[in-house]
């Protein structure tokens, strides 16, 4: 049995707009936060961060990238 079979029908909807919201919010985040990271790291922005401080920066945009194919993911389930 699929996850998308053992969900109520009636919490599909809200499941997948929830998804979808997730999804946008993390595309939007990990998109600001790797440009940013890689104008720390090549120093085009005066904040004064270590390389591996950059670094973070930029992982946590990769991360937050997986987290919105995750809700992409989800509303491609439950959405449709």
């Amino acid at each position: 049995m699929s996850v998308r079979q053992r969900v109520p029908d009636a919490l599909r909807g809200p499941l997948g707009a929830a998804s979808l919201l997730v999804g946008i919010a993390g595309a939007v985040l990990g998109y600001i936060f790797t440009m940013l990271g890689v104008t720390l790291v090549f120093g085009l922005n005066d904040k004064g961060l270590t390389t591996v401080q950059s670094a973070t920066v930029i992982a946590t945009g990769l991360a937050l990238v997986g987290v919105a194919y995750a809700g992409y993911k989800g509303f491609m389930t439950f959405g449709y």
